[in-house]
């Protein structure tokens, strides 16, 4: 696997960077990528391997709390500011190679806490590029890594800036490693003081890149060589992002350690009590913006879902617009209910007054381990409401989803949310299982059965909320009393596989009253063979390829199952040959309890259909289930659906309906599907912790 570069963008001849590396230095394990404040390309950031900040434009004075006018400004770009931020902040993270290079050795000093002198004046005859760059002479520090690399004390370089290192205002943990051979001692080199358990760095404030002998110049060559060497030397564990349509890899991202963890983990405490102090409704705000943001790029970030889960385009398309919806119930009505409330204004004489008042404070740092199925809409039930409370988040998408997660972390601060207010935890089951170690305030995950329940043991000893949301086995009864069964089997197909019957909530088995069996299975097989099966992004395709390579195998041994012990494969039943994690649309007839498929969570596209001679069969069966997630009912009587659902523990119940989440309603689950809430007022109270307030006045 190729080792990437990230080289920052700068409007100002940013292609001699680029033409600094030869074919012969990149050989073929090297590549570079193209870091661009204007592409907004964070997520590219995570792909590179060691990184380079480049010269141009002045840093923003706001940085460093400088002038916002003087002489020889050159002019500030901000937003690409805060862009290289983050790739540096992501460089030490991760212990990952830097080179800053004039405008980013300065840039280094401010982000470490140190300032700038932000004009040369005099100097500027000796520093500032007039119609090509200046030369003068440098003297390194002997014990210096500069020194160790070039080989010398002394040496020529190019020279064109006319800002310079402020000496009595280094940032922390730097040192000065090379001077202007001149009276005023201009600042030519950075390096950190205490190199314990950090990667390669070195800023420089010449050109290395574009001096006219850098082919021959140790100030040139030895840097971009010990650079190299760095950035191949790295280690970091990549993890793999597989398109399920074509079983390709479509990129490599860096996984988190434990050290970065902790590092993130501790620039979310630092900056979470700030973010909780602003106003609830400028919170509000900040998320009202996401939504518009998802709104505006739906069509980027429904092929960047496309392509990492295989679910169809138009459903991409409708999960992001879903949690648009979500985001509006929530932000319209968090003031209503995460403000204040007076209970009780009390009598007496106004001296002797108690007033009883409740207000909801956040948690602090949450961890949200979210799911691949639904990213958007899985993880706006958790991360939206969290931050409307005011707390901070660290967000562990699933590692089938993580590009999603990338582009949600990018959005929502480009939204306003604050840098250190919400981080992405990249990786697979490991990073989830340090996430388990670490200090937060609540716990929210979404996922199977079996992990919930690990995740629960292992938090319970710290006394802090734990919500799961896990798997579900969720049943579907029509009655004999239904009008339009073709209707009603085309609906209730769609209920069981869309999203290749990847949903949380998703039917997975279902009674059919005998009165109406036939001509519902009849309908119901029909409807499925319409369906077009085929790459996620071709036009009409509804059944598109499983997420997840392994659960091919758990479809196909349900269906052997379900065969040996007297089951009808109606339609489907195996995996479609080719590329990619294609499975069937599958219809069983003549299942019992008996069978895997009417009793183990199935999570794909396949479904039993059995017969049921009454209510009270149906309801029986309905029960016969560890899970609690939702149940449906299909019938001309609400009183009787009505009846019917108050006999199933279940967190949500439907009528005529199912396979549906509403931001107005609580979603739970009972026994093996979970516990804790999210969505209505419950859920976002979820996030908060209630004091009571007895104010006697």
């Amino acid at each position: 696997m190729k080792k990437r570069i990230g080289i920052s963008y700068t409007k100002t001849l940013f292609q001699n960077y680029w033409d600094w590396f030869t074919k012969e230095d990149l050989q073929d394990d090297v590549e570079l990528v193209e870091l661009s404040y204007q592409k907004n390309n964070a997520e590219d950031i995570d792909k590179c391997d060691g990184f380079i900040l480049t010269g141009g434009i002045d840093v923003h004075y706001s940085f460093y709390n400088g002038s916002s006018t003087f002489k020889n400004n050159k002019g500030f770009l901000i937003d690409r500011d805060k862009f290289e931020e983050k790739i540096f902040r992501y460089s030490q993270e991760h212990t990952l190679p830097l080179l800053g290079i004039c405008r980013g050795m300065q840039l280094v000093n401010v982000l470490q806490g140190g300032k700038l002198i932000q004009d040369l004046y005099n100097g500027n005859t000796r520093h500032k590029k007039e119609a090509s760059d200046k030369e003068h002479t440098i003297v390194t520090e002997n014990n210096s890594l500069l020194y160790k690399i070039a080989g010398s004390l002394t040496g020529y370089v190019n020279s064109a800036h006319h800002q310079a290192i402020d000496p009595h205002a280094l940032g922390e943990n730097l040192k000065v490693n090379a001077y202007d051979n001149d009276d005023e001692k201009i600042i030519e080199g950075l390096e950190f003081n205490d190199k314990t358990n950090k990667a390669f760095m070195l800023c420089v404030q010449w050109h290395p890149e574009r001096m006219n002998d850098k082919e021959q110049n140790p100030f040139s060559k030895n840097l971009k060589k010990k650079f190299l060497s760095a950035t191949r030397e790295t280690n970091m564990k990549k993890l793999s992002v597989i398109n399920p349509a074509t079983g390709e890899e479509i990129a490599a991202l860096n996984e988190d350690t434990k050290e970065s963890l902790q590092k993130k983990i501790e620039f979310l405490k630092a900056a979470q009590p700030a973010w909780s102090k602003l106003p609830l409704t400028q919170r509000v705000q900040v998320l009202k913006k996401f939504a518009d943001l998802l709104e505006k790029n739906i069509e980027q970030l429904a092929s960047i879902l496309t392509s990492e889960v295989g679910k169809p385009l138009q459903q991409s398309r409708n999960e992001i617009n879903g949690a648009r919806a979500r985001i509006q119930w929530l932000t319209e009505n968090a003031v209503n209910y995460l403000s204040d409330e007076i209970m009780s204004s009390g009598n007496g004489s106004d001296s002797n007054r108690m007033e009883e008042k409740i207000s909801y404070e956040p948690l602090g740092i949450i961890c949200n381990i979210s799911a691949w199925n639904y990213p958007y809409l899985v993880g706006v039930n958790v991360f939206v409401p969290a931050l409307i409370a005011g707390n901070a988040v660290l967000y562990k998408p699933s590692e089938y989803a993580t590009l999603t997660g990338l582009e949600i972390e990018k959005l929502l601060k480009q939204a306003g949310v604050p840098a250190n207010i919400f981080h992405i935890a990249i990786g697979a089951a490991i990073v989830g299982e340090n996430l388990l170690e670490l200090p937060f305030d609540g716990y929210y995950f979404t996922g199977s059965h079996k992990t919930g329940k690990y995740i629960y043991e292992k938090i319970a000893p710290k006394m802090v909320p734990c919500q799961c949301e896990l798997g579900g086995k969720d049943p579907l009864y029509a009655a004999d009393d239904i009008a339009d069964i073709k209707a009603v089997a085309a609906g209730t197909a769609d209920g069981v596989f869309y999203n290749n019957g990847q949903s949380c909530c998703a039917v997975e088995r279902i009674y059919v009253h005998e009165k109406i069996y036939d001509s519902y299975i009849n309908e119901f097989v029909k409807e499925v063979k319409s369906w077009k099966i085929g790459l996620p992004t071709e036009e009409g395709v509804y059944i598109g390829p499983l997420s997840r390579k392994e659960q091919l195998n758990i479809l196909e041994n349900q269906v052997a199952d379900a065969v040996s012990k007297g089951a009808t494969i109606l339609t489907g039943g195996k995996k479609i040959k080719g590329k990619g994690y294609f499975f069937e649309p599958t219809v069983l007839a003549n299942v019992s309890h008996t069978m895997s498929v009417m009793k183990d969570e199935s999570f794909g596209p396949i479904i039993g259909i059995m017969k049921v001679k009454s209510d009270d069969e149906a309801i029986q069966l309905m029960q016969d289930t560890e899970y609690g997630l939702t149940a449906a009912v299909y019938s001309a009587s609400k009183k009787r659906a009505e009846n019917i659902l108050q006999q199933i523990n279940a967190g949500t119940g439907y009528w005529n309906c199912c396979d549906r989440v509403s931001a107005a309603l609580p979603w739970s689950g009972r026994k093996h599907s979970g516990f804790g809430v999210t969505l209505s007022h419950a859920g976002l109270r979820a996030f908060v912790k209630p004091k009571g307030y007895h104010l006697r006045g």
